[in-house]
C-alpha cells in the first residue's frame, strides 16, 4: 500500500492491476480464483465508452446534484485553504522552515491527520476490497507489520533525524558517506515520486469517471490543478491542513457505505458467516513456502519491510517528525498516525468481505454486469448506497481526498528535495529565505504540471512501474 497502505503497497498493488487478466468460472468466486485486481486494465483494451472510461450498468443510480455539490466542496474547501495560508495567515510561507516544515510548530492532530492521508491512497481504498473479495482476509495481518513498523520507526528513525532536524531525509547519507551518495538517493526518489504520483491519481479519477460519466480526460486535469493550486502556495501548512479535511472525509465516506452496506446486507454476522462458508476468513495460514500467495509470514512480517522503507526515511515523513515541536510530540503523532492506518486498512479489508456477502451468489465480474474488477467497489456504492443523496459524492470525495494528499506531500517534499540538493548547491552566494521560498513554489507548480501530463500516458507506464518500486529500497 507511499502508501499506500504506503508508497510499497500501492505500487505492488499498481503492478498487479496493470496486468488485464479475464476471469473465467462459475459466477460464484472461490478463494483460488484469479486476482479480481488483475482486470483493472489501463490499457486501451478495456471496454469503455470514453478513452480509459469503463462505464458502469446504465441501470445504477448515477451522481445526482447533491453529489457533484459535496464533491465539488471538497475541493473548494482545500482551494481555500491555500489561499488562507498563502496571503491570510500570520506566518506566511516566505521561509524554507515555513513552506518545507510549518515553522515547525504545528499541532498533533492536523500533522497525524495529514500522515495518515498521504500513506493511504486511492489505490489503497478501491484495490484492497477487492483483494479481500477474492483471496480472504489473510492480507488483514498486514497490521502486525504497520504496528512493527510505527515501533521500529519511533525507536530507531525518529530520534535520529529529529536530532539532526535536516532540511531532506537525504542530507544524512551526505553526512554519513558523501554527496555523491545523497544524490543517488534524492534521484531515486524523485524519480519513484514522479511514477507514482500520476497512478495514484489516475485510478480514483477512472473510478469517478465511472461512476459519473465524466470524461477522465476533464476530471482529471481539473482536481489536479486545485491540487498544484494549494499545495504550491500554501506551503506544508496547507498540505497539512488540506490533508486534515480529506483525512476526515475519507474516513467519513468510507465508513457511511460500509454500514448502510452492512444494514443492507443483514448485519455483520451475515457478513461473517458468508465469508466463512466460502472459506474467506484466514489469519494464520503458516505455509512458509514463498510461492503461496498470502501467509502469515509473509504479510505480517515480509510487509514491515516495505512499510518500514516507504515511511521511515521517507522525505514527506521526516519533515512531519520537524514540523513537530518537540521529540514526544512526534513520538504522539507516529502512535496517533499508526492507530489511523490500522482503521482504514481495517475498514477496507471488511468493505472486501461486505462486497462478497452482498454478491455471493451472483458475482458481477464473471457474469459480465460489470467489466472489470476496478469497479467493484464503485459498483457497490452507487448499487447500495445510490438512493441516499449526496452519499456515492461523500465516498468519491473521500477516494480523491486520498488521491489528493498523497500528491500533495509528494509535490511539497519533491519541492524541497530538489531546491536543497540540486539548485541551492549551485547558485552563487547565499540565498535569501524569501527567494527560496519563490523558488521551491515554482518547482512545486512545475512537477505538478509535468505530473498532470504523466496521467494521459500512464496506460503506457506498467513495465516502468514495475522498476519504480525497488528503487526505493536501498534507502533504508
Amino acid at each position: 500500500m507511499s502508501g499506500d497502505g504506503g508508497f510499497g503497497e500501492d505500487l505492488i498493488m499498481v503492478d498487479e492491476q496493470l496486468s488485464s487478466s479475464t476471469l473465467r468460472g462459475d459466477s460464484f468466486i472461490s478463494p483460488s480464483s484469479p486476482l479480481l485486481m488483475d482486470d483493472l486494465s489501463l490499457g486501451p483494451d478495456t471496454p469503455s465508452t470514453t478513452p480509459g472510461t469503463a462505464q458502469l450498468p446504465s441501470q445504477l443510480a448515477m451522481f445526482g446534484l447533491l453529489d457533484y455539490t459535496v464533491f465539488s466542496a471538497m475541493l473548494a474547501m482545500s482551494a481555500l485553504i491555500g489561499v488562507y495560508f498563502a496571503f491570510f495567515a500570520k506566518q506566511k510561507q516566505n521561509t524554507t522552515a515555513e513552506y518545507l516544515m510549518g515553522g515547525k510548530k504545528m499541532g498533533i492532530f492536523p500533522v497525524s491527520m495529514s500522515l495518515i492521508a498521504s500513506y493511504i491512497s486511492g489505490i489503497t481504498l478501491l484495490g484492497m476490497p477487492a483483494e479481500i473479495y477474492v483471496y480472504g482476509t489473510q492480507y488483514w495481518s498486514v497490521l502486525i507489520a504497520i504496528l512493527l513498523m510505527s515501533i521500529g520507526c519511533g525507536v530507531f528513525f525518529l530520534p535520529v533525524f529529529y536530532k539532526l532536524q535536516l532540511n531532506t531525509s537525504y542530507e544524512y547519507l551526505q553526512l554519513r558517506f558523501d554527496r555523491r551518495v545523497r544524490l543517488l538517493g534524492s534521484f531515486l526518489y524523485i524519480i519513484s515520486t514522479l511514477l507514482y504520483i500520476p497512478i495514484v491519481v489516475y485510478i480514483p479519477a477512472l473510478a469517478f469517471s465511472q461512476v459519473t460519466g465524466v470524461n477522465l480526460h476533464l476530471v482529471t486535469p481539473l482536481v489536479c490543478l486545485v491540487c498544484i493550486f494549494y499545495t504550491s502556495l500554501g506551503g506544508m501548512k496547507a498540505v497539512v491542513w488540506t490533508d486534515a479535511l480529506q483525512t476526515i472525509l475519507m474516513f467519513g465516506g468510507a465508513i457511511v457505505v460500509v454500514v448502510v452496506g452492512t444494514v443492507a446486507v443483514g448485519g455483520i454476522d451475515v457478513v461473517w458467516r458468508r465469508s466463512e462458508m466460502s472459506e474467506r476468513i484466514e489469519f494464520f495460514n503458516m505455509d512458509p513456502s514463498p510461492t503461496v500467495r498470502h501467509t502469515f509470514w509473509n504479510i505480517a512480517f515480509g510487509s514491515f519491510f516495505g512499510w518500514i522503507t516507504h515511511i521511515s526515511v521517507n522525505q514527506g515523513m521526516v519533515q512531519r517528525f520537524l514540523a513537530m515541536p518537540s521529540i514526544n510530540k512526534a513520538r504522539i503523532m507516529l502512535f496517533i498516525f499508526c492507530v489511523g492506518v490500522m482503521v482504514i486498512v481495517s475498514v477496507s479489508c471488511y468493505t472486501g468481505l461486505l462486497i462478497y456477502a452482498t454478491y455471493h451468489d451472483c458475482d458481477r465480474v464473471t457474469t459480465k454486469i460489470i467489466h472489470a474488477s476496478d469497479q467493484l467497489l464503485p459498483y457497490f456504492v452507487m448499487d447500495v448506497t445510490g438512493f441516499i443523496p449526496g452519499l456515492p459524492g461523500l465516498f468519491m470525495a473521500g477516494v480523491f481526498s486520498a488521491a489528493l494528499s498523497s500528491m500533495s506531500t509528494g509535490l511539497n517534499s519533491m519541492a524541497g528535495v530538489i531546491f536543497e540538493d540540486y539548485i541551492k548547491p549551485r547558485l552563487s552566494g547565499k540565498v535569501s529565505e524569501a527567494r527560496a521560498s519563490l523558488m521551491m513554489k515554482i518547482i512545486c507548480a512545475a512537477i505538478g504540471v509535468f505530473c498532470v501530463c504523466m496521467v494521459f500516458i500512464v496506460e503506457n507506464l506498467g513495465g516502468v512501474l514495475q522498476v519504480a518500486y525497488p528503487l526505493n529500497h536501498p534507502l533504508v
